[in-house]
């Protein structure tokens, strides 16, 4: 289940930008324990508290999980303390994280700043909704095929389309909206339960290999054969004659969060599990790799040959991509490092790495491991990543806003900072033509580089509404998720090499824009 407050319901990792700097975010007065709530796994104290889907304590890595319900949030860009929250008057705060049974929910209070909506100007074109459309594919096979056409469209209009999550719409169950040209398809699944998350993370892909593009999504609070939050992931074909496949673990955690990562390039499918234990190692980390219709593969930190060792905390498989062939990037921006490209419990905390591994289906792996170019605490190096085919990878550092370009054989091109705390680099996507998408949600905007062209660099400005959460090209076309954008989030659409953006908005919803995947 996902507790979320009225404004945010995402309180981030420490470090990522003071919580006095960003006038979105929700602020709490305090964090209060009550007997009413399930057992806590694991609470390490800090100064600083959280991660996603737990708390998480960055002096010694741990994560507050419920046993009967869990009082997961997502990482935002602000710094939480254990102890107190600080308000500042341009800062909406939450009255209290308050148990209601067993259940740790966050109330907000009178005290919640409203967000200002975006006002139309010169640079931002005129609000267009999509409640017109109004239409809705079932993901039960409806026996007609659709003629599909380009690389990315899933519901057979010949227009490559974008695909929208949601993952607290209609009480948490989420949703995943398909975006073609003016109109959004809403895309549902049989079976899903509130608190599920559906739509957390999305791919478009052509996973069965015709011509309409699929989606893969995540659920990661799903519940599967008891196990509460052990997560699941959906693959949805496009086309309408084939009906949806669910995916879990093939021995689901409770509190794995499988789902809450994916990777996807034709019918080779990825699926983070960062929650997984190793053992008695919390929160390490793991993920599954997928060919057509064959079984998962797991892939941890403890497979033979893959660089690096379980740690508690760790969370290998947060974010993930596909590289040349059946390689893969993959983030573990949670690994403490000693200064010396040592993995310890105790040393660098959140410094982050990275883990290439070159072919994902060989029987006997190769990797290579990379470490923060820092070795700083908190800078989470490898919360985001991507990869342009002939360009080659990127890996975002978002605690001290810095994005590493690597050429394919992983050497550095160069390094593009932003300033201020405003979590440069939360979020990633890469063209076919070689630019990158870097959005700075806490007021950073998003910027627009380019591995080949170093004077490339286009700036959308910062605007409300966590403007920069996702980013995605679809076709010749960049969207920007704005997921507090009122009333129900939004996502903007600009055209390549125009400053013109077009908001998009749904009819209903929670936090439109969450994520976005072209």
């Amino acid at each position: 289940m996902i507790v979320r407050s009225a404004l945010v319901a995402l309180l981030i990792a420490s470090g990522l930008a003071p919580l006095m700097s960003t006038p979105t975010a929700a602020s709490v007065t305090s964090l209060e324990a009550s007997a009413s709530v399930a057992s806590v796994a694991s609470l390490k104290t800090s100064a600083s508290v959280a991660s996603v889907a737990s708390l998480k304590a960055s002096a010694s890595v741990a994560s507050l999980k419920a046993s009967t319900s869990v009082a997961s949030l997502k990482a935002s860009a602000s710094v939480a303390s254990v102890a107190s929250l600080e308000a500042a008057a341009s800062v909406g705060s939450v009255a209290s994280l308050e148990a209601s049974g067993s259940v740790a929910s966050l109330k907000a209070s009178a005290s919640v700043a409203s967000v200002a909506s975006l006002e139309a100007s010169a640079s931002v074109g005129s609000v267009a909704s999509l409640e017109a459309s109004g239409s809705v594919v079932s993901a039960a096979a409806s026996g007609v095929t659709a003629a599909c056409g380009g690389t990315s469209d899933f519901d057979g209009d010949g227009v490559d389309d974008v695909a929208v999550g949601d993952p607290f719409a209609d009480d948490q169950k989420g949703s995943v909206s398909v975006v073609s040209g003016d109109k959004v398809v809403a895309v549902t699944v049989p079976g899903l339960a509130d608190g599920d998350g559906f739509g957390w993370s999305v791919r478009l892909a052509k996973v069965d290999g015709d011509a309409c593009a699929d989606l893969v999504v995540g659920a990661p609070y799903t519940d599967v054969d008891g196990a509460e939050d052990a997560g699941a992931a959906y693959v949805v074909y496009g086309g309408g004659a084939t009906p949806p496949q669910r995916l879990t673990a093939p021995q689901p955690q409770r509190f794995a969060h499988f789902g809450w990562s994916l990777a996807a390039r034709g019918d080779l499918v990825a699926i983070g599990a960062p929650y997984e234990d190793e053992g008695s190692l919390v929160d390490v980390g793991a993920l599954y790799v997928r060919k057509g219709t064959g079984e998962l593969r797991r892939i941890s930190q403890e497979t033979v040959e893959v660089r690096g060792n379980s740690e508690v905390g760790d969370q290998f498989g947060w974010s993930m991509a596909f590289g040349p062939e059946n390689g893969m990037i993959v983030g573990v921006p949670y690994e403490n490092d000693d200064g010396a490209g040592r993995q310890v419990e105790a040393g660098k905390i959140d410094s982050g790495s990275v883990v290439f591994i070159d072919d994902v289906l060989a029987r006997e792996l190769t990797t290579f491991k990379l470490d923060s170019p820092t070795n700083a605490s908190g800078d989470r190096y490898g919360y985001a990543v991507a990869y342009a085919e002939g360009s080659g990878y990127a890996v975002s550092s978002p605690g001290p806003g810095s994005v590493q370009l690597l050429n394919p054989a992983r050497k550095l091109v160069r390094t593009v900072t932003q300033a201020g705390k405003e979590a440069f680099g939360f979020s990633m996507a890469a063209s076919a033509d070689g630019r990158l998408a870097i959005g700075a949600p806490y007021g950073g905007g998003v910027r627009i580089v380019s591995w080949k062209d170093a004077d490339e660099d286009r700036r959308f400005p910062a605007a409300d509404g966590l403007f920069g959460w996702s980013v995605a090209f679809s076709g010749n076309k960049l969207f920007i998720g704005q997921p507090d954008a009122r009333p129900y989030g939004r996502i903007a659409v600009a055209a390549r090499n125009s400053d013109t953006l077009q908001p998009l908005q749904p009819a209903k919803g929670a936090d439109f824009g969450a994520v976005v995947a072209g």
